[in-house]
C-alpha cells in the first residue's frame, strides 16, 4: 500500500506537466493551423534541444544531473536490495565476502547516505539548469506565435510539479536513510520483515 502511494505521488504530477504540456500544444494549433499536432510537439522538443547546444554550460549541466540521479537510483536500489535480502539469493556459494555485504547494516547504511549526498547535489543541479532553461525560453519566445511560446500560467504549474516530484524524490532518500542510521527499520540480517508492513 505504501509503495502504491510513493508511485502515485509521482505519477500525478508528471501526468499533471503531460496535460499542461498538451494545452501549450492547442494553444499553439489554434495559431498555427498549417501544423498538426505531432508536428508542433516535435518542433517544440527540437528548439529545446537546439537551446541547449547553443549553451555548453546549460547541456553540461544537464547530463550532471542526469548522471547524478541514476547514480542516486542505483544506490537507493542497492540498499533496499541489501535490506530485503535480494541480494542473498544472488550470492553463489562460496562467496562468502558477498554474502557478508549482502548481510551488512553498515553496507546498506552507507549506500543510503551515499544516495542522499549524491541525490541532493544532482536535484539541485536539475534545478538550476530548469530554471535557466526557462529563462532563455522565455528571451527566445516573446509572442505567442513563437512555437516555444507557452502561458505563464502553464510554466508555473509544470514548475510546481518538477518541485514537488524533485522534493518527493529527496524525501524518500532522506526518510529511508534516517531510518536506517538510527536504527528505525529492522536490521537487514531479517530482511522479509518490511515487505509485510509494505503490503
Amino acid at each position: 500500500m505504501v509503495i502504491l502511494v510513493i508511485l502515485a505521488v509521482f505519477f500525478v504530477p508528471a501526468r499533471i506537466i503531460r496535460v499542461e504540456d498538451e494545452k501549450a500544444i492547442s494553444f499553439q494549433q489554434e495559431r498555427l493551423s498549417q501544423m498538426t499536432r505531432e508536428q508542433i510537439y516535435h518542433a517544440r522538443v527540437f528548439y529545446k534541444k537546439t537551446i541547449y547546444a547553443r549553451h555548453l554550460l546549460l547541456r553540461i549541466l544537464r547530463i550532471i544531473s542526469h548522471i547524478f540521479l541514476i547514480i542516486t537510483a542505483i544506490l537507493f536500489v542497492g540498499a533496499l536490495s541489501i535490506q530485503f535480502g535480494l541480494l542473498f539469493n544472488l550470492v553463489p556459494v562460496g562467496m562468502t565476502r558477498l554474502w557478508a555485504l549482502s548481510q551488512s547494516d553498515g553496507s546498506r547504511n552507507l549506500l543510503l547516505i551515499l544516495a542522499s549526498i549524491v541525490g541532493s547535489f544532482g536535484v539541485m543541479t536539475w534545478w538550476y539548469q530548469y530554471s535557466r532553461l526557462l529563462a532563455l525560453i522565455e528571451d527566445d519566445s516573446h509572442r505567442p506565435e513563437d512555437l516555444l511560446w507557452t502561458s505563464p500560467t502553464i510554466l508555473q504549474r509544470q514548475k510546481e510539479c518538477y518541485l514537488f516530484m524533485l522534493v518527493m524524490f529527496l524525501m524518500v532518500v532522506y526518510g529511508f536513510t534516517f531510518l536506517a542510521v538510527t536504527n528505525g527499520i529492522p536490521s537487514s540480517v531479517t530482511p522479509y520483515y518490511l515487505p509485510k508492513i509494505f503490503f
